[in-house]
């Protein structure tokens, strides 16, 4: 359930984890500076530290680097999307019924039990939607699954009723979302071969009907199709082309979804700026830690 822990909570447990490695390694210190164990607990903790330095380093590039495109003009693979988000059929949340395209709820216990007398807090259910949504931008319409994805939300509710505690996070309807995943697509307009041969095609069909070829593109009256009535004809017969491409483009269905080689699949309610900042700081602030721990360990030694 990796992808179910945003990128925030995951720095959060990082730097939670260094510091409990770090109480421990003191202690171990100053009970037997000699032993080799708080050194390993010490390494492990400038390790943790520099790993996570890196791999926000690397959310930050596959941000930065990857391809940002229009729906309809989007070619299949690994691409960045911006929409409105919202879905065919009606979502809401289980127990605050706030319309939503995606969400995930959690029901704790929140009482007394009974038996030991300790304060009860476990997990009692957890649901998390599945059902696909649309992305819509000016040029077109995608679907997206959102299996798999590490969602960021900006929404949260928590209500505590019956002794029990509920919490949702979601993804409200009809809000701009953004988008890093693998683009499905079925078909191949806009691609420029596909364009060159479309036209080729087109032209074909033109020469066997040589009376409306004439009657088109012969503007001297010549009876003939000349060099330059041809060429005036390759353009006209490329620009229908592009158009009836951009057509289908405009309303073919294309799927984003979780990338097969392990890729980056992040659906968010900020926007790339926003997370790339964020990415920034935390790469900075891990950074910053694996420096001060490791200047500490030289002159400790």
């Amino acid at each position: 359930m990796f992808e179910s822990i945003n990128s925030k909570n995951i720095n959060l447990i990082v730097l939670a984890l260094v510091g409990i490695l770090l109480i421990v390694a003191f202690r171990l210190h100053m009970a037997n500076p000699e032993a080799l164990v708080w050194r390993g607990l010490y390494g492990s903790a400038i390790g943790a530290a520099l790993i996570f330095a890196l791999f926000n380093y690397a959310r930050l590039l596959k941000i930065t680097e990857a391809p940002t495109s229009t729906i309809a003009a989007a070619a299949q693979g690994y691409i960045e999307l911006r929409g409105i988000a919202s879905t065919e059929k009606p979502l809401k949340t289980p127990y605050h019924n706030i319309p939503c395209v995606w969400f995930r709820a959690y029901a704790y216990a929140n009482r007394i039990d009974p038996e030991t007398k300790e304060f009860d807090k476990g997990l009692l259910s957890f649901i998390e939607s599945k059902q696909t949504f649309q992305l819509t931008d000016d040029s077109g319409v995608c679907d997206v699954n959102p299996q798999g994805a590490e969602i960021i939300f900006v929404e949260k509710r928590t209500q505590v009723k019956n002794d029990h505690r509920y919490v949702e996070e979601y993804l409200p309807a009809n809000r701009s979302l953004y988008l890093l995943g693998h683009l499905d697509t079925l078909h191949h307009y806009n691609n420029s071969k596909a364009i060159e041969k479309d036209t080729a095609d087109l032209l074909v069909s033109w020469k066997k009907n040589p009376s409306k070829l004439l009657s088109r593109f012969d503007r001297d009256y010549s009876g003939q199709i000349d060099m330059q009535e041809w060429e005036l004809a390759r353009t006209q017969a490329r620009q229908e082309v592009e158009a009836r491409h951009s057509m289908l483009a405009h309303n073919q269905k294309v799927t984003l979804a979780k990338p097969q080689n392990g890729q980056l699949f992040l659906i968010s309610a900020l926007s790339p700026q926003a997370l790339r900042l964020q990415y920034r700081r935390w790469s900075l602030a891990h950074l910053g830690v694996f420096l001060v721990l490791l200047i500490a360990y030289i002159k400790i030694n």
